[in-house]
This record gives C-alpha cells, sequence and structure tokens, in this order.
C-alpha cells in the first residue's frame, strides 16, 4: 500500500545522497517499491526507538562464591568469579548473540521462540558496552 508520505523507490535511486542526508538530518523516510515497503532511519533515531527495551538480568550468587546471571530476554546465561565480571561476560554473550542471529536473521526472526528478540538484538547491535551496561536491569536471585 502506498501512502502520501512514501516516496518512490525510482526517485529515491536517482536522488540517493539527497535522500541519506534527509534520513541523517531531518526525519525517516518511507520507500515504496511495487509490493515492497520500507523505512530508512538513522541510527540515532533508531536508539530513541528502542530506549523502553531493557534487560532484565537475574543475578545469583553459588555454592562455590562465583556469580551467574541469566538474561530473561535472551534465555543467556554465564558464570564467573565475581558479579562486576559475570555481567561483563554476559553482555559480551549478548553481544555475540546479537550478531549470530543478525547474520541468519531470516531464520531466528521466524523461530517461534526467538522473533521476539529482534528489538533486542537490533539494540545490542547498535549499542556500545557502556549502553548495554546502562539497560540491564539486574535482579538478585536466590540460589
Amino acid at each position: 500500500m502506498v501512502y502520501g508520505y512514501c516516496m518512490n523507490a525510482s526517485e529515491v535511486r536517482k536522488n540517493w545522497s539527497v535522500t541519506i542526508d534527509s534520513v541523517v538530518h531531518e526525519k525517516p523516510a518511507f520507500i515504496s517499491r511495487t509490493h515492497d515497503n520500507v523505512a530508512m532511519i538513522d541510527e540515532s533515531l533508531l536508539a530513541k526507538l528502542l530506549t523502553n527495551y531493557k534487560l532484565n538480568v537475574l543475578i545469583e550468587q553459588e555454592d562455590d562464591g562465583s556469580y551467574t546471571a541469566y538474561s530473561e530476554e535472551l534465555q543467556l546465561v554465564e558464570n564467573d568469579v565475581d558479579r562486576s565480571s559475570c555481567i561483563d561476560k554476559l553482555i559480551d554473550a549478548m553481544k555475540d548473540y546479537a550478531l549470530d542471529y543478525y547474520n541468519e536473521f531470516s531464520y531466528w526472526s521466524k523461530a517461534p521462540n526467538r522473533a521476539t528478540h529482534v528489538p533486542y538484538v537490533i539494540k545490542l547491535l547498535i549499542s556500545d558496552k557502556k549502553s548495554i551496561e546502562e539497560d540491564i536491569i539486574c535482579q538478585d536471585g536466590k540460589n
């Protein structure tokens, strides 16, 4: 369906640089090509749209004194000798998971148990480690 705010793909192709500049400095672009509709969006605006996607992490101290962290949204688990290194290890695992997911996006985004991961994967791909740390909501668990 073509809406009044959609740009024609042929026009975008002819004016590629102008379109990119507009997306980066002004507003997202909605592009229509036959039966396909796509959106182009600046990464900083995309990050704003994903602001409410927080990562809930349950962290528990094990009997041996180590810590185990579990990401509720992504079902990832990591263990390390102290709380801080455990969280760091989990963040690295999240980034690796996001990249693997993205590389096989057509498969994972359609998997019933993984389709809801899409916004988290995109957020992880465009975020640095500090931003991810800020988006983690840690809850102490019980062992």
